[in-house]
């Protein structure tokens, strides 16, 4: 009776899956495939595929080594926003490319939103001297990233952001005051994402969107950044469903995370 209830794929998956949780470094497809006798090339590289799309693998590129996925890594491990910042690294530099503009993700770390993965579309936004670099912190009432924070964090998360915000002006579009900080966070949560009219940098604007984790968590924000004549037309809307695609994209993959 026990013989007829056994699927095979599943019992194939969950040998490769133990590979991985008996052990915590990476392994190629190769290895796989030689740990694994009696499973054919394909039947491994099905399998992989599938683990990494439902977030109990992680592939990184440039070692060409997969990873126990974000299942199974919380954000507060040490080390963990290091294996954060390496498992977004790889979509968000593709979608910086195909955008053509600069791709941030932003989380909130040691009680402030810090941006822990900025790619660059190779063109000559690279030459561009910006306030964000990897790791600072960044204004809560005058980016993208905040407004996301805003409208989508928990109370706690908002409180403390809140707490430290100071509504200074950073350039002539920053908003200064609570209440109108407030209103526009309303747009946001109706909306579904945040827009930035140079209200960082006076020369730049941002869309970002949230990305969630297990239970609906936000994980962090999600933002595309260009100079203000990119973000009207065409070029928009691009950037737009590129932004919208890859958020759905990241949430999905982070679902069943507790971080």
């Amino acid at each position: 009776m026990e013989d007829r209830y056994t699927i095979q794929s599943v019992q194939k998956a969950l040998r490769v899956l133990r590979l991985f949780l008996e052990s915590g470094r990476g392994f190629s497809f190769t290895d796989v495939v030689l740990a694994c006798p009696g499973m054919n090339r394909s039947n491994v590289l099905r399998i992989l595929s599938t683990l990494r799309s439902e977030g109990f693998l992680y592939f990184d590129s440039h070692s060409g080594l997969y990873y126990r996925g974000p299942v199974f890594i919380p954000l507060e491990e040490n080390g963990g926003v290091e294996k954060l910042r390496r498992m977004l690294m790889e979509d968000l530099e593709a979608a910086a490319v195909e955008a053509g503009m600069i791709v941030h993700f932003t989380t909130f770390a040691d009680g402030a939103l810090r941006i822990i993965c900025r790619c660059f579309p190779h063109t000559s936004y690279e030459s561009l001297a910006l306030a964000s670099v990897d790791g600072s912190e960044v204004p809560f009432h005058a980016t993208g990233a905040g407004k996301i924070y805003a409208a989508f964090a928990d109370e706690e998360t908002r409180r403390i952001l809140y707490s430290r915000c100071d509504f200074r002006a950073y350039s002539s579009n920053t908003i200064t005051s609570r209440a109108e900080f407030d209103r526009v966070v309303d747009e946001v949560r109706r909306r579904g994402y945040a827009l930035n009219n140079c209200e960082h940098e006076e020369f730049l604007c941002c869309l970002a969107r949230p990305v969630r984790s297990g239970g609906g968590k936000l994980l962090g924000a999600l933002s595309f950044s260009g100079l203000r004549d990119m973000f009207q037309g065409p070029r928009f809307e691009k950037m737009n469903s590129i932004s919208e695609r890859l958020s759905g994209e990241l949430t999905r993959r982070f679902a069943h995370a507790d971080i």
